[in-house]
């Protein structure tokens, strides 16, 4: 019996280029929405709005922060924000994605921030830190905060003037 080499070849081809594009469509999908959630919280910052943070956290959702007691669930977000914030004037937050691992309705990031902020003189005060977090995709397929884990490098003035 006299198989061709294309004809094995080929079919073999096409089945490996096939599985091997699924996952990374299927993680640039995921990767949008993750991306859309960051912007999200970087938009909750800004606005400085409380509720807006508590829903991009699951119901099951931790925050951990070593200067902080542990927060858990969407209530806790809030109230949380709504305390901290308080005080922090024209906030902002930059967020620097230094890796991203990505299933299903999973996944994990990890990167570092800069929290500035508008302190009572008029200069303008920065936190840096490092994250990492683990986000689960809800039903609906949007992906929320799971489990926030996150410390300050340092703080320090990047302005003097208003």
């Amino acid at each position: 019996m006299k198989i061709s080499i294309g004809a094995t070849v080929i079919p073999l081809l096409v089945l490996i280029a096939a599985c091997s594009q699924t996952p990374s469509q299927s993680a640039s999908v995921a990767g949008t929405g993750i991306d859309s959630l960051n912007a999200r919280v970087v938009q909750a910052y800004r606005k400085s709005d409380p509720k807006m943070y508590a829903t991009l956290f699951t119901d099951t959702a931790v925050f951990e922060w070593p200067a902080f007691n542990t927060v858990r669930g969407p209530a806790g977000m809030e109230a949380m924000a709504r305390s901290n914030w308080a005080s922090l004037n024209d906030m902002d937050l930059k967020l620097t994605v230094a890796s991203r691992r990505i299933e299903s309705n999973h996944a994990t990031e990890v990167g570092a921030f800069q929290q500035s902020w508008r302190d009572s003189t008029g200069g303008r005060m920065a936190e840096f830190g490092r994250y990492v977090t683990l986000l689960a995709r809800d039903g609906s397929g949007t992906w929320r905060i799971d489990r926030f884990f996150g410390f300050e490098d340092s703080t320090r003035r990047i302005s003097t003037r208003p």
